[in-house]
Formats: C-alpha cells, structure tokens, sequence
C-alpha cells in the first residue's frame, strides 16, 4: 500500500468517527426504543439468539404482523446485549464502527469503478495511484453527508448499515470476479486461478444473502447487477444464477420463518398503482434535491410536509417531475459509452430506490434513510465530476465542511425521543404524527398537560384514530369523561370495528354513572374481539364497582378460560370471593395470580389481606415484608401492619 492511500485511509476513518462522535452519547430514539431497547427478545439475550431466526423484526413490540425478517440485523443487537448489556452507547459505537467500515469500503468500490471504465486512460497516466484521489473524495462525501445521521445516530438504521456493507463488498468481488473471467486470456491474468475467480463469486453471492438478511431493500442488487451486465458488458453473466438461485432460496426462509414474503403496508397509500405512481414521482425528484441540498431534514417525513397525493398525471408538478427524470435516464442512456460513470452512478442511485419506490405499498412514502445505500450513486458521480473537471476540487471542501456541520447538529435531534420530536413539531409545524409522538414522551414522563396539549395538535392537524384513542385515555386519567366520550366518538365515527374504543368509551361512561350505555358498549367490545380475555377482565371490574358479584365473576372466570395466565382475571375472581366471605376460596385465587405473576402488588395485597382474615399473621407477616420491598413508600402498609398486630 502505498503511502498516498495510507494517509488517505486514516483520514478516512478520522472523519467517520469525529463526525458522528457525538451520537455516541445519545439514548434509545424513535424506533429504538420498541426494537432495542423493551424489545422481550432483548431481555433474555441467550435464551432468544434461535428465536430471532424464526421471527419477524418487530416480534413481540408494536411491529408485530408485519412481515419484515431481518434476522441479522437482530443477532447484532443480541451480541451487543450479551457482551454489553442494554447499553445505547455500545449500540450507538457499533452503528458508527459499521458506518465507518462502509466508508473505507466506498472508497475501495470508487476506486476499482474508476479504473475499469477508464482503462484506456489508466494504461496512458504516468502515475499508478489509480484514481486514488477521487476515491478518496468520494468517501469523504459518503463519510459527511447529512442523509445519513438518520441511519447512523439512530441505532434501527443499523439495518441499512449491514445491508449497505454487505451490497458494497458483494458487488466489488462480483466486478473482480467478471473482470478476471472475461480477461483470462489477457497477459494480465494469466496467473490468476480459477480458484481464486470462484471465490470471488462465491464471497460475492454470500455477501447478496446477508444483505439481504439484513433488509429486504439488497434484493436491488440482483436487478442492478443484471442492468450492469447488460448495458455495460452487452452480455449477461453466467454468474448471475448464483444471485437469484440465493434470491429465491432467501425468500424460502422468509416465507417459512414468518408466513409471508412481502411487506405490504398503507401507512400512506390506500390508493391505486397510478396514483402511487404519479405521486413517487415527486418523491424520486425530492430525493435527488436531498442529495444536493439536503436541508432541511424530517425524522417522518409525511405527506403534509412535502408532497401531497397526486391523483392524476396531468398535475404540474408530476408533468415536472416526469419530464426531469425522464431526461436524467435519457442522458444517462446517451452517456454509458462517452461517460459510463454518470450512466453507472444514475443506475445505481435509482435502483436501489425502486424497493422503496411504493409499486408495493412499504409503509413509508418519503424517508432519509431510504437513501443509505443509493447515496454512493451520488458520491461516485462527485469524484468522477471532480475527475473530468479539476477544478471543482477547490469547492470540494467546502462543501464537506457545510455537510458536516448539518451532520453533526443532526446528530444532537437524535439525542432522546424528546429532542427528535421537539425539532421536528418546530421544523415541520404541520407534520401531525410528531406532536402525537411529542405527546407519547410526555405521556411517558407523566406529564399529563403536555401530552393532552400535543396530542390535540396532532388532532387539529389530522383526526386519526390512534391520537384520538391515546388523547381520550389521558382525558380519563384525567377525569375529564365528557371530553373523552367526546373523542372516542370521533374514533368510532372513523373505525367503527375498534375493540378498544368500544372499551375505553364503557370505562367512561362507568365513571360518570351511565351505566347502560357502558353495558353496551362492553358487549360491543366483547363481540368484536370474542377471543380478548382482557376485554371480559375490563368488564368484571365494571361490574365488581356496581356490586354486581355473580356477573363479575361470570367475566372473570371467562377471561381465565380464554387465558390462564392471565394473573389479574384471578385477582378479580378472589376479590368475588373475598366479598362474598368464601376467605379460602380467594386466598386460592389470589395466591394463583401470585404464581403467575410473582411482583403482582394487587394480588400481594390482597394475599396477606385474607390471610390477615383466616387469621394466618405469619404467612401474613412473611407477604408483609415481600410487599415493602416492592412498595416502600405505599401508605397501605401501616394499616396492614396493625391487622397483623
């Protein structure tokens, strides 16, 4: 190695660590917090580790259903919990290790795709650096640029992350690999092996199944591979079989792992193939304005925020963008023989969009971290443009320094779940899920006000079931049941099948003595969702409030038979007992919950309440002590310990 490529190398990693140095610091974020940091797989990391390979990505958490496999992804977060612990500075250092790995291997790819499509220039240079240079600056931009803090300051990028190294390391032994079989009976590799042409491929096409382990977006590869073959070598590959044979063994395991291959989401898009069509449009142009200007930036981007829904072509903004791109992939077409690097670098960028590009709905319809992997596109076109024109490398650093700065602020708005939904309610004031989301972080804190305000922002912004059924909870707590009645109206108005809202709706209507509509509404609830032991809990305690025993024990009884692990059902049919004088009867259904859940308090209470009654003060005393360890400061302790005295 020579010395030139050292010192470009540790400048390399320098930058990659120092620019994202300050995210190391920062907590579970977003996404974090559900996929890491309380994900139950988490907790019991050794026990888990087989689990992960049969699970969705969202197994457990609120992900659960949607058919993501990301088993890879998981492993790296169950090691780091092993060795580690739950601990989001380890996960942030492994994100930032990661990220720099692919900035070295950006500047390896830059360089080995450089000199093969400026071989008949490389042969005449009377130096041997091999496009070093402009290697080195496209890595410093891949290293720099803002789209990716997303990815790397929040640790659930670490998806795009793997997929990204594993796409570039694939691809880099997949051109050594076609490069060596078409040329080996060239002077040049002559000596080269056929075994060492195989294991290239083979490392190729083993790297294009742990991409796509990592995130389903790799399968890109394997259709910009194919483009490749047939647009710059004019023929297609013998070696492209290994890639789909993987591909559709890849799609095996998923379907038998989790029960279904594609991930089918209408977040955003209920509509039809044309319009999702007319409306990404818009989006593929946003995302090249990003690359160049990529101020400012959106954790959620939603459609309030930048592109609203295009239902026909005839719009002009879509006419705009159609004709642009159009253009684009014409030039491109135009170029591949007097500039294939552009033609190479608008392939690439645009083809690792197309998983992302909603043909089949996905969830999101515009996101920066969409762009982890298409970026390197952009940063070959920038050192092939620095290349043609030497100039421009005077304005070169510049711009990396600008990049930079946005980098590094963009890392302290991934600080906490408040300073990212904070930033975004300020930046992006019509954006209605962060001040739902603002409005959940407060909720965590117990801040009731702020929660209720922010969740009636997003309200005003957009009346969605989910904010209406979290604000009519707080108002609730709050005690306000008028006003919450009021929003779980609104909610059944848009989603007259929700189970919880008929729920939530019968638990007001208790409180402020309307019974019979709370009846009614409990047997909504129940009709929906026959099978939701918890619906038949919720309604045995409605009616142990109104005295009704035999009723609340029927509900009880039900939610034990549906499920008998269900600790607080048998809290609820040993308070039955216990008001009717059957002590033993309830010390048994107490003492069951008490086995199903070992820190239930209620069941605890009640426990050494009936024995208190049975006249047992040494078990008593002994459930005492267990009861203080978890609840100090409960003021319920003196008056047990006088029935014990």
């Amino acid at each position: 190695m020579n010395k030139r490529k050292s010192i470009y190398l540790m400048i390399l990693v320098f930058v990659s660590i120092g620019i994202y140095f300050n995210s190391l610091f920062n907590k579970f974020a977003f996404d974090d917090v559900h996929i890491v940091e309380n994900n139950p797989l988490m907790k019991n990391p050794l026990s888990s580790a087989g689990l992960l390979f049969r699970s969705e990505y969202g197994a457990q958490t609120d992900f659960a259903g949607v058919k993501i496999y990301r088993p890879l992804v998981m492993v790296s977060y169950l090691l780091t919990n092993i060795f580690f612990g739950n601990n989001p500075f380890w996960h942030h250092l492994g994100n930032v290790i990661l990220e720099t790995i692919n900035v070295l291997l950006v500047f390896f790819l830059c360089k080995q795709l450089l000199t093969f499509f400026y071989k008949p220039v490389l042969t005449n240079r009377s130096g041997k650096e091999g496009f070093e240079t402009e290697a080195f600056l496209c890595g410093l931009f891949f290293a720099v640029h803002p789209v990716h803090a997303e990815v790397v300051a929040g640790i659930v990028g670490r998806s795009e992350i793997l997929a990204g190294l594993f796409c570039f390391v694939s691809f880099f032994l997949y051109i050594k690999h076609t490069e060596r079989t078409r040329n080996k009976n060239t002077e040049q590799t002559q000596n080269k092996t056929l075994i060492s042409q195989s294991l290239n491929l083979f490392i190729s096409v083993v790297c294009f199944f742990l991409a796509l382990l990592s995130k389903e977006n790799a399968a890109a590869l394997m259709g910009f591979i194919f483009l490749y073959e047939l647009l710059f070598n004019k023929k297609l590959s013998k070696s492209m079989i290994g890639f789909f044979g993987v591909f559709i063994f890849y799609l095996l395991v998923k379907y038998f792992a989790i029960g279904g291959i594609f991930t089918g989401s209408e977040r955003y898009f209920k509509e039809g193939l044309p319009v999702r069509v007319f409306t990404m449009s818009k989006a593929l142009l946003f995302y090249i304005k990003l690359m160049f200007i990529p101020y400012p930036l959106n954790p959620d981007w939603g459609l309030s925020d930048v592109i609203s829904v295009s239902q026909t072509f005839f719009e002009p903004f879509v006419i705009l963008s159609f004709i642009t791109l159009a253009a684009v992939f014409f030039a491109a077409y135009k170029t591949i023989k007097i500039n294939p690097v552009f033609a190479f670098s608008i392939l690439w960028f645009f083809a690792f969009l197309f998983p992302v590009s909603n043909i089949i709905p996905i969830g999101d319809f515009i996101a920066e971290r969409f762009l982890y992997i298409s970026s390197f596109g952009f940063c070959l076109f920038v050192g092939d443009l620095i290349h043609r024109n030497k100039k421009l490398i005077k304005t070169a650093p510049f711009i990396l320094v600008i990049f930079s700065f946005i980098t590094v602020k963009q890392n302290t708005v991934w600080k906490n779940n408040i300073s990212l939904w904070t930033y975004t309610t300020q930046k992006f004031p019509n954006n209605w899920r962060a001040f739902w989301e603002l409005g959940k972080c407060y909720r965590t804190e117990k801040n009731a006000d702020d929660t209720i305000k922010n969740f009636k922002k997003s309200i005003a912004l957009r009346e969605t079931d989910l904010v209406l059924y979290d604000l009519a909870v707080e108002l609730r707590k709050k005690g306000d049941y008028l006003a919450a009645i009021e929003s779980l109206n609104k909610f059944i108005g848009i989603d007259g099948k929700s189970a919880k809202a008929y729920l939530e709706r019968a638990k007001c209507y208790g409180h402020i003595g309307n019974y019979k509509n709370a009846v009614s509404d409990f047997q909504a609830a129940a009709q929906l969702t026959p099978k939701n032991d918890n619906i038949f809990y919720e309604i045995g305690r409605f009616y142990i409030l109104r005295g009704d025993l035999t009723s609340a024990k029927n509900n009880f009884a039900k939610a034990v038979e549906l499920n008998g692990k269900n600790a607080n059902a048998f809290v609820g049919l040993g308070v039955c007992f216990y008001q009717a004088k059957n002590f033993r009867i309830a010390k048994n259904y107490f003492f069951a919950a008490l086995k199903i859940a070992p820190q239930n308090t209620e069941a605890m209470y009640n426990l050494i309440v009936v024995n208190i009654s049975l006249g047992n003060k040494v078990e008593a005393k002994s459930l005492l002590e267990k009861y203080r360890n978890l609840n100090p400061d409960n003021p319920k302790i003196s008056q047990l310990e006088a029935g014990i005295l």
